[in-house]
């Protein structure tokens, strides 16, 4: 009898089943971890796991439905850190990112140089995404797309074109306005979704503001005297992470990735 259990045990651990602390069997999860850098160190629940990236993705399998802590690290830079559920029989997507401690490199922008009159003037002519003035507030059968259209013509999109970035009230806002795919799980930690969401209220006047490069659910933001990155994802710990400290600066980001940055006297350049 004990071996005819231990063989039902085997044979449903190895069609992905396993066991909760009532003893009901429940078939396992997966995560599935992308992140801006490379050789990363990856702890779920406080353990390393060593698993090397597939396609540029971290595949952890077998995860048993519930709670999880998730932990990103890299000498040198800050760590990233997440609790999420994993759900039976099903894949969770999360896309980390971490940003070096000391900042990201910078190159001053010689002085006379037609990339520096072009980065000077693309700075100083970058303005705030937010509603023009007198703009009447959504109503709840309105077009959320064709509201900012309308009312707040400098927004910003994610590069796919299905997230939207303004300010209002010094508060970021992001606004889910594809037609065609499904919104990403932080526009519905409430139900029913909300397609219009904040993103962080900063104790200083928010300056310039933009999508990290290539990503909807990370935003670059400048206050005070420096840039911040901080994810949309609002679930677990919301992640937030210093780019830049200097004394006043602004930035404008082109379309490749590349960031000026105007800091006081100073005009910088920087790759992300």
């Amino acid at each position: 009898m004990t071996i005819f259990l231990g063989l039902v045990a085997l044979i449903f651990y190895k069609f992905g089943y396993r066991l909760t602390k009532e003893l009901a069997p429940v078939k396992v999860g997966s995560i599935e971890l992308s992140a801006n850098e490379e050789g990363l160190q990856i702890f779920l629940n406080n353990r390393e796991q060593l698993v090397s990236p597939a396609s540029g993705r971290y595949i952890l399998k077998n995860i048993t439905p519930g709670f999880h802590s998730i932990v990103i690290s890299k000498e040198n830079f800050w760590p990233w850190a997440k609790t999420v559920i994993v759900t039976q029989n099903n894949v969770r997507e999360l896309y980390a990112f971490i940003l070096p401690m000391e900042g990201i490199a910078t190159k001053a922008i010689p002085a006379n140089t037609p990339e520096y009159a072009s980065a000077l003037k693309a700075v100083r002519d970058s303005i705030l995404p937010e509603p023009k003035l007198g703009s009447p507030p959504l109503l709840l059968d309105e077009s959320l797309s064709k509201w900012l259209t309308t009312n707040v013509p400098l927004r910003k999109l994610s590069s796919d074109k299905s997230t939207a970035l303004y300010v209002e009230d010094n508060t970021i806002y992001v606004a889910w306005i594809s037609e065609t795919e499904p919104p990403p799980h932080y526009f519905c930690l409430e139900n029913p979704c909300k397609f219009k969401m904040p993103v962080v209220v900063p104790n200083e006047p928010i300056k310039s503001v933009d999508f990290y490069k290539g990503r909807r659910d990370v935003i670059l933001f400048t206050a005070g005297a420096a840039i911040y990155a901080i994810e949309v994802d609002r679930e677990g710990t919301q992640n937030f992470q210093p780019l830049y400290k200097g004394k006043d600066p602004y930035f404008y980001q082109n379309e490749s990735g590349v960031l000026y940055i105007k800091d006081a006297n100073s005009l910088l350049r920087a790759n992300l």
